[in-house]
Parts: C-alpha cells; structure tokens; sequence
C-alpha cells in the first residue's frame, strides 16, 4: 500500500507541475500579445496623427487663400469644405 501512495503522489506532483508550466505558458503568451499590441500600433498612431495635423493645415492654407481667389472658394465650396 506504501508504494501505491508514493505513485499516487508522485503523479499529483507530476500533474501539479504539467499545470503549473501551461498556465505559465498561456500567461506569458497573453502578455507577449498585450505588448505586441501595443508595440505594433504606436507607430501607426503616430503616423496617423501626423497626417491628421497636415490635412489640417492643407486645409487652413487653401481657406486662407481661397479668400484672395474667387474661384478656389467656389471649388472648396462645392466640396463642402466652406
């Protein structure tokens, strides 16, 4: 009987353990993916955010001299962008 409960602990342990190392594993995995996420958008945030203030001052530039020209401010008019 003695070494039927040395067994039967030896494979809890060896359970325990297998358990313990794919928790680990998915944690890890999870983490990799969170930070991976985060790695890979900054540069597309930045990016955007970039053209986003260019388009703007595109757009405050041709206002600015659609005042001068007629035609311009009939263009952007007709765009919707007066």
């Amino acid at each position: 009987m003695d070494g039927i409960e040395k067994r039967i602990d030896f494979l809890q342990e060896i359970l325990l353990a297998g358990f313990s190392t794919l928790f680990l594993g998915m944690m890890t995995l999870i983490g990799f993916v969170l930070w991976d996420r985060r790695t890979a958008l900054a540069p597309a945030i930045r990016k955007n955010r970039e053209l986003e203030e260019r388009g703007e001052r595109l757009e405050k530039a041709l206002k600015e001299y659609a005042r001068q020209e007629p035609k311009l401010t009939q263009i952007l008019r007709s765009f919707g962008l007066l």
